[in-house]
């Protein structure tokens, strides 16, 4: 009884070690012939270039605010069928802001606008430039257009409150959603108009020794 035991136990080794070589042969061997064409598979038959007639194509403008506005979004005009990455590239340079991204059957023509969008290119800001308060151009937390510096109120003789904000408004995308929704409601203006009204009530605050922090908040603006 216990040779014949022995007899079946070996028998299931001898399975198990011919189980074995066939498992990490086909790992070994097998997987080298698959990837190749796996790859290929990948590499030609996702892209989307050249374009063809049935290529998704949209062509968009990212604005400096972050604002992006679709130009033209569909099935590929008939100027830009057959051409590929090169021919892209003379159409719509690097040089002038323009990118490339493929997304499935997609082509996305992103170009980079150095400047506003229609709306926000009204918008002004105050900040700091120079130990000065200074107007910018656009939304809060973008001060790559100086507009002016105004020599005659330096930051340092505005009311305390005021200068922290503006302070604050230097480092905007840094600051908590809350603290940012008060800085746009007292240091954002829709309009050229509605930022000078709030300076000349300033100055004049300033001119008659008054404390100019106070009348700026009674100008229309919420304390924070």
């Amino acid at each position: 009884m216990l040779k014949r035991l022995l007899y079946a136990l070996a028998g299931l080794l001898v399975m198990l070690g011919v189980a074995l070589t066939v498992y990490l042969g086909l790992n070994l061997l097998g997987e080298p012939s698959i990837k190749p064409g796996l790859a290929v598979f990948k590499s030609g038959d996702q892209s989307v270039l050249p374009v063809k007639s049935g290529t998704f194509v949209q062509e968009e403008k990212e604005y400096l605010c972050g604002d992006v506005h679709i130009v033209f979004l569909g099935r590929a005009p008939r100027e830009l069928v057959g051409l590929d990455r090169a021919d892209l590239a003379r159409r719509y340079p690097p040089a002038q802001g323009w990118t490339m991204e493929e997304q499935g059957r997609m082509l996305i023509l992103r170009q980079r606008v150095e400047d506003f969008c229609p709306e926000h290119k009204n918008y002004r800001h105050l900040g700091i430039r120079e130990g000065y308060l200074a107007i910018y151009e656009g939304p809060l937390g973008h001060d790559e257009k100086l507009l002016r510096v105004e020599k005659n109120m330096p930051v340092a003789n505005l009311h305390p409150d005021l200068q922290l904000k503006l302070h604050k408004a230097g480092d905007f995308n840094r600051q908590d959603p809350e603290t940012q929704a008060i800085l746009r409601a007292e240091l954002e203006f829709p309009s050229e108009q509605a930022v000078n009204a709030m300076l000349e009530n300033l100055d004049e605050a300033t001119e008659s020794g008054t404390d100019p922090g106070l009348d700026f908040w009674l100008c229309g603006r919420s304390r924070g």
